[in-house]
Parts: structure tokens; C-alpha cells; sequence
């Protein structure tokens, strides 16, 4: 059986900073996956050509793609886990004095 959590109660000025917070996340998952991919495709390739192959293709083929597919669901995961917060946007008629 699914719970279901409570939305967080944020003030305007909290809102703001949760967002930054998110979408500076956002972007190391996104400069993390790229770097796997450059290190899984153009790492490998460089450092072993296509001597090394896994599964028939070579391995800087599987690593550069499905490396950075991996890298980005993990990363996706950690984000909804441990940085997203579920708040509402809209702002109360209290929040507009602070």
C-alpha cells in the first residue's frame, strides 16, 4: 500500500532557494552522466581501440551508451530521493509580505 506525503509547507523566499537547490542538482547528474560518457565512449576507445569487446561490440560502444543511460537513472534516483522536495508552487496570501 502506497503513503502518500504530505506536502511541505515553504515560505516564498524557501520556494526559491528549493528551486535553485533542485536545478543546480539537476545539472551535476547531467555533467556527471556526460562525463561518464565521455570517459565510457572516448576514454576506452582511446586508451584499448577496439581490441575489447563485450557481448560482440566493442566495449567503448557498450560503456559510452549504456554508462551514461546507468549514470543518469542513478543519478535521477538519488535527486527524487534525497533533493527534490514536493511543494506547491503558488504562493499564499501570507507568503506575498514576507
Amino acid at each position: 500500500m502506497e503513503t502518500k506525503k504530505e506536502k511541505e509547507e515553504l515560505s516564498y523566499k524557501e520556494k526559491f532557494i528549493q528551486i535553485n537547490k533542485e536545478a543546480k542538482a539537476t545539472w551535476i547528474v547531467g555533467a556527471i552522466a556526460f562525463i561518464v560518457w565521455l570517459a565510457g565512449g572516448f576514454g576506452v576507445y582511446l586508451s584499448v581501440g577496439n581490441s575489447w569487446t563485450i557481448l560482440g561490440m566493442p566495449a567503448w560502444f557498450i560503456l559510452g551508451s549504456f554508462g551514461c543511460w546507468f549514470a543518469g537513472i542513478i543519478g535521477v534516483v538519488y535527486l527524487l530521493k534525497f533533493v527534490f522536495k514536493d511543494f506547491d508552487l503558488e504562493s499564499d496570501e501570507e507568503d506575498t509580505n514576507e
